[in-house]
């Protein structure tokens, strides 16, 4: 039945008809966006390169600036069209970058008004973090047990040198964390004052600890933290404009969360 379907000759019009109409199509797409160097661009191009080379630009001059454009436009499209944008980090988050930027805008500057309160909206964040002052004898390696007890018994014990010395006044807890490690903050918060403890390791070394004072977080005052509370401001600001850019996109995007 196929065979003598293709027999008539309507259908074999039909047919080739569909074949050419498609092909048509395609060349047409093809030719719908082309590669255009417009005289005020060409002009444009050619006023930076004389600006840069400080001299008149010859005809080679103007014709490898005309391809050089070519070059650079067929390449970003098919840059594109082969999605390397979505496997390059560094690509990909400068166009984030830049949407997100088109997105917002210029920013209003806030008022002191604003400013003020945004600061009282978010005042949690804004304070100093508790803090910790404590003594050390340091130890590159693992040191015999009974330095303790000599600490403890009013001893002065040298230890190796340690390069922030060996009195650390008023260390904010972020810093101990990052400096000594996690477990040794939990020691060093749970150690009482004026009490030596130890041999406690660190990611440094080994060390004997007496914590000699601590000082609980405390509220900035509004001048102190302004310049944080601005940039915060800004960054608020930024995403809200985002967020509601992208809702408007509910509708052509389904988006999809893989739950473990």
């Amino acid at each position: 039945m196929i065979k003598k379907l293709f027999q008539d000759p309507l259908v074999l019009f039909v047919v080739f008809g569909a074949l050419v109409f498609s092909l048509y199509d395609y060349l047409d797409q093809s030719n719908n966006n082309p590669v255009e160097l417009s005289d005020k661009n060409r002009q444009l191009f050619t006023e930076q390169f004389e600006l840069l080379t400080g001299r008149q630009a010859t005809q080679a001059d103007i014709a490898k600036i005309e391809n050089d454009y070519i070059q650079e436009e067929i390449l970003f499209r098919e840059a594109l069209e082969a999605g390397i944008h979505l496997g390059n980090p560094e690509i990909r988050g400068t166009l984030v970058e830049e949407m997100r930027h088109q997105v917002t805008g210029v920013l209003n500057e806030p008022t002191e008004e604003q400013l003020v309160q945004y600061y009282l909206q978010h005042i949690q964040r804004y304070v100093i973090e508790p803090a910790i002052s404590f003594q050390h004898v340091f130890f590159n390696q693992a040191p015999d047990k009974s330095v303790l007890i000599q600490l403890v018994n009013g001893k002065k014990i040298a230890g190796d040198e340690f390069w922030r010395g060996r009195v650390l006044p008023d260390y904010g807890i972020s810093m101990i964390r990052g400096m000594f490690g996690k477990p040794f903050l939990e020691r060093l918060q749970a150690a009482p004052v004026d009490t030596w403890f130890g041999p406690q390791q660190s990611m440094l070394g080994w060390h004997f600890v007496k914590v000699i004072g601590t000082q609980l977080a405390s509220p900035l005052t509004f001048e102190e933290a302004k310049m944080q509370v601005q940039n915060d401001y800004a960054v608020d600001a930024i995403e809200t404009s985002v967020d509601a850019y992208i809702g408007q996109f509910d509708d052509k995007y389904q988006i999809i969360r893989h739950v473990n």
